[in-house]
């Protein structure tokens, strides 16, 4: 049972810590509000450290009640998932002092709250974050094309969630802390591996909420922009200084070098392009990947997705596909048929 419980905890600590670089990395030029990475930080700690509490508390003597600080980090945690998946999904920061308050409030409860409560208590409240989430992503289904599939996601979450407190509500007086640790564990090892599906199947799924938050909750921003200006810019930016080959190239960054807002430049690229932002980028990426791999045919198709800006094969691959319906392997081969002398 040991054994299980560390490998289960090994590999929530890697993937917390690939997670945790992604949002200093990959996802830092997305405008989240500063609560928001703090939350995601404090989530992804929280949930390596429960995953370790429950080696050590394996060994507990049967009855036994869990350590004290075991409570408050499951509270910290949930509290952390919301205010990380709640910042991606508005489009302006909560009040501090609202966020404030129920800081206070669910640490309060977390150390008011008899042992005995702590679990399941914690449990219920991350449910009760869950459906508030969903009820966000639900105002954006019109604009997200992956509304269907992150749905179900955060539905199960909030069941797996919901299982948990039972179990711990059953804890230790009708079920031992290993099989507790093992039960739990196992739902955060799930909720992991659920999470870097969703990321591969969607490389780009947070730069596509933002924009879609953006999108939503605004209204018309461009009464005082010098539209045709900043449409020139934009086409020198993409046609002549290729901006797009940068990786981290994001709406933020983007619209500072427009000197637009974010929710200016979102709302003039879909008014006069008809596309999203990272839809709009991507077609430009697509596009230069088109030239060349019929003008380079000696250039791998990795370093061809590289250099006109995916981050990795995979997310190039899964592009390509989506817009031109074969992946570039086939494409080149296709080009290379169609053009050979017979």
């Amino acid at each position: 049972m040991i054994e299980s419980l560390a490998a289960l905890a090994g590999y929530a600590t890697g993937t917390a810590l690939l997670l945790a670089l992604g949002l200093t990395t990959v996802w830092r030029g997305l405008g989240l509000p500063g609560l928001s990475k703090l939350g995601g930080f404090l989530m992804l700690a929280g949930l390596a450290a429960t995953c370790w509490q429950h080696v050590q508390m394996a060994t507990l003597a049967p009855g036994s009640p869990a350590p004290p600080a075991y409570g408050l980090v499951l509270f910290v945690q949930t509290l952390g998932f919301y205010w990380l998946v709640r910042g991606a999904l508005q489009p302006t920061p909560t009040a501090p002092q609202w966020d404030a308050l129920l800081a206070v409030g669910v640490l309060l409860v977390a150390w008011a709250l008899p042992a005995a409560w702590r679990v399941p208590a914690s449990m219920l409240l991350g449910t009760a974050f869950t459906l508030h989430i969903c009820s966000l992503l639900w105002r954006l289904r019109a604009l997200r094309r992956w509304f269907r599939l992150e749905l179900p996601v955060l539905a199960l979450f909030a069941l797996m969630a919901a299982v948990v407190a039972v179990a711990g509500a059953l804890t230790p007086e009708h079920l031992a802390w290993a099989t507790f640790g093992l039960i739990y564990s196992s739902q955060i090892a799930i909720g992991f591996a659920l999470v870097s599906m969703l990321l591969v199947a969607v490389p780009d799924i947070v730069e596509k909420t933002r924009e879609a938050v953006a999108t939503s909750y605004a209204q018309s921003t461009l009464g005082r922009v010098d539209v045709d200006s900043s449409i020139q810019r934009l086409q020198h930016l993409f046609d002549v200084e290729h901006v797009y080959r940068d990786e981290s190239l994001s709406l933020t960054s983007l619209a500072g070098l427009v000197e637009l807002s974010p929710h200016q430049l979102s709302e003039l690229i879909n008014q006069h392009f008809g596309l999203g932002f990272s839809r709009w980028v991507r077609r430009h990426r697509i596009a230069a990947a088109q030239r060349m791999l019929i003008d380079e045919p000696r250039a791998s198709v990795l370093s061809v997705g590289l250099s006109v800006g995916f981050g990795s094969q995979s997310s190039f691959y899964v592009a390509f596909k989506d817009e031109l319906g074969v992946v570039p392997g086939e494409f080149r081969r296709r080009h290379a048929a169609r053009t050979s002398p017979e």
